[in-house]
């Protein structure tokens, strides 16, 4: 569910990383290729459409370039592009990340004019919902004419949640993001747009942001916290808005 090509920066020389895995409360060392794998979970049970080929052509694109900037490559607009689109993509699976096992029920109104009942899985959900989705699409935002900036940084993790807008709530549209960020490698930070403010908590943040895994290299996880934040969701909703 996270890319394995994209993941395997954080592999030591054996192929393995560390994994939190915050829907089942456990930590593991596990290869990069099985780290986040969950069986057809993108194979609609209704709708015909290849999004594992839509995806599979997003994603190698989208590596190709992100290995570009890692080692210091200028990009062409259209090779900011193709990233983009594979963070909309990253972004965009990391929503559904916890939802794997998820079965919707549904009434599908057949060419005969028949009602069948049906069961939706997270393939149909993805596509039935993908453009119906809540804030800005990164897409839209002409971040491919923004600054793009490679900053060095510490043994930083990722996971599901890693692309992430920051900016002010109080403005609208494309204004309200002032830069988005995601890690390259565990060395490496991409943002897009303006710095970051000093003193934020990022892997805190980061951390807040995935909804099932954060990956990160051999001794940088605690893997006592998958169990704590997973405690913690589940008393959330147990508990229901405020």
């Amino acid at each position: 569910m996270v890319s394995s090509g994209y993941i395997s920066a954080w592999a030591d020389t054996k192929n393995v990383i560390a994994v939190l895995d915050l829907e089942e409360g456990i930590g593991y060392h596990k290869s990069y290729k099985k780290a986040t794998v969950v069986n057809y979970v993108y194979e609609p049970a209704l709708l015909n459409y290849d999004l594992e080929g839509e995806y599979a052509r997003i994603e190698g694109a989208g590596i190709r370039v992100i290995r570009m900037l890692r080692d210091g490559l200028e990009l062409t607009v259209q090779e900011r592009t193709q990233l983009i689109e594979f963070l909309e993509m990253h972004r965009y699976r990391g929503r559904y990340a916890d939802r794997a096992e998820v079965r919707v029920p549904g009434v599908a109104m057949m060419s005969d004019g028949a009602a069948k009942d049906i069961e939706l899985r997270l393939g149909d959900m993805t596509l039935l919902t993908r453009d119906r989705e809540p804030g800005p699409k990164l897409t839209e935002l002409g971040l491919e004419e923004r600054e793009w900036t490679v900053w060095e940084v510490d043994d930083i993790p990722t996971g599901d949640g890693a692309v992430m807008l920051w900016g002010s709530s109080a403005a609208t549209g494309a204004d309200c993001v002032s830069v988005v960020t995601f890690p390259l490698s565990p060395t490496q930070l991409l943002l897009i747009g303006d710095e970051l403010p000093e003193g934020v908590p990022f892997k805190m943040r980061l951390a807040m942001n995935c909804r099932r895994w954060i990956v990160g290299k051999k001794g940088t996880l605690n893997f006592k916290q998958a169990a704590v934040i997973a405690a913690e969701r589940a008393k959330e909703r147990a508990e229901g808005p405020a």
